[in-house]
């Protein structure tokens, strides 16, 4: 019987597309660790058997290897023994990196998405006041709430509605600035302009003169 072996995941490929198929295979398979024992003729090693720890005669071979003359065989035998301790370790450290890389991009947007050999640029998002900084920001999100709750504080109206409203003057940008405004029950006409505005700003890795002298 011929198994062919599947080829490498394309590298734009989803990672579950193809640990799925992993795990799958692992758990399918006899549960580890497995040993490596050798059968032997007047000192020479004949062969091996690749088995559970528990094995008690060749009959409990899961794999069996035969000596080859490049002297790989016992480096074969010692790789499947471990493949199922050694797959499950990396499976388990997939999963950590996973939550990691999960946990980082819902705290900084894009930071996963990072290309290697290209230029690292992030956007951050400042809240201010007439244009007195109140703070940065990961997220546009946890701007917008650092203004709405600053502007609560100065009017604590309960009966507006808080609305972030692009800068007319940025509306090509991406990301665009944006100020906060404040509409009472009589909706258009019961606006309140209140200063505060988020304003997304690039953060780079390392200073670039040529991006530098192009935005200025």
């Amino acid at each position: 019987m011929t198994i062919t072996t599947t080829a490498l995941a394309p590298a734009g490929q989803d990672p579950s597309d193809w640990l799925a198929p992993i795990r799958n295979r692992l758990n399918a398979a006899t549960p580890g660790p497995w040993t490596v024992q050798n059968a032997t003729f007047n000192g020479h090693v004949l062969n091996h058997c690749v088995g559970t720890n528990d094995m008690v005669s060749y009959g409990d071979c899961i794999a069996e290897l035969d000596v080859q003359p490049d002297g790989r065989d016992a480096a074969n035998a010692d790789f499947i023994a471990h493949a199922p301790t050694d797959i499950q370790q990396l499976l388990a450290h997939i999963d950590q990196l996973t939550q990691r890389l999960a946990t980082a991009e819902a705290a900084f947007p894009g930071i996963t998405h990072l290309v290697p050999g290209k230029p690292v640029e992030l956007t951050i998002f400042r809240t201010e006041h007439d244009t007195i900084p109140c703070g940065l920001f990961t997220s546009r999100a946890a701007a917008r709430a650092c203004g709405s709750d600053l502007s609560t504080r100065d009017d604590d109206r309960i009966d507006v509605t808080h609305a972030w409203i692009p800068d007319h003057s940025e509306l090509d940008a991406e990301p665009p600035a944006e100020d906060l405004s404040l509409f009472g029950p009589g909706g258009e006409d019961d606006e309140t302009v209140t200063n505060y505005a988020i304003v997304p700003l690039t953060l780079y890795a390392a200073y670039d003169p040529q991006t530098w002298q192009d935005e200025a």
